[in-house]
């Protein structure tokens, strides 16, 4: 049997979590959350989105791990871009006003479920109202936190200087990643994450 989630227990954690970075949320806000939010279960392996398909949506992970995948020829392989953990999300164009599909593949890495709101839903709200601003800042903001890193950390041509720099700068996603995904995300074999790992428990 599958893990079972509660969508309400889900939805209200994600709301509590709102309701922290923008103190005194109204009935408004939880209304237009239910009214507009859709709630998918996702399962491992599942794509909610492809590059070629054209969406205007927002999906925000409540449970599991969403990620950023593209085929690359050369290594013959998908590799992640970049990851969605719970209270995190992807935007389907290359943000929020574009009308050009965002790059790469939204994959489910991990069971769950994820909350999925329209353009439609934000668009007229857009510098209105600020409660939704922030929760949309809040989004782009973890997006742009974790994209700067992942840039450093491509720029650093010795593979275990690399891990370093992950393990370090982004904790949560390296404790949560599989080996397998962290070699996918940070172009390394999974020896070389094996290796790079022992000598990381070692220098602490």
């Amino acid at each position: 049997m599958g893990t079972y989630y509660s969508e309400k227990e889900a939805l209200l954690t994600f709301y509590t979590y709102w309701e922290k970075f923008h103190p005194g949320l109204e009935d408004f806000h939880k209304s237009w959350l239910l009214k507009n939010g859709e709630i998918i279960p996702m399962t491992r392996g599942q794509i909610l989105s492809e590059t070629p398909h054209m969406q205007s949506t927002l999906y925000i992970v409540l449970v599991g791990i969403l990620a950023k995948e593209r085929y690359c020829p050369d290594r013959d392989e998908r590799l992640i871009m970049t990851v969605a953990l719970p209270h995190m999300g992807f935007f389907t164009t290359m943000h929020f006003f574009s009308r050009s599909p965002a790059l790469g593949d939204i994959v489910c890495l991990k069971s769950g479920l994820v909350l999925k709101i329209p353009y439609k839903a934000i668009g007229p709200y857009r510098n209105q109202e600020k409660a939704i601003d922030t929760l949309i800042d809040l989004l782009v903001n973890k997006k742009k936190y974790q994209l700067d890193h992942l840039r450093v950390m491509d720029s650093l041509l010795i593979s275990t200087d690399r891990y370093f720099y992950f393990a370090d700068q982004l904790p949560q996603l390296c404790h949560t990643l599989s080996q397998t995904e962290q070699a996918r995300l940070l172009r390394m074999s999974v020896r070389s994450i094996r290796r790079a790992k022992q000598l990381y428990v070692r220098s602490k």
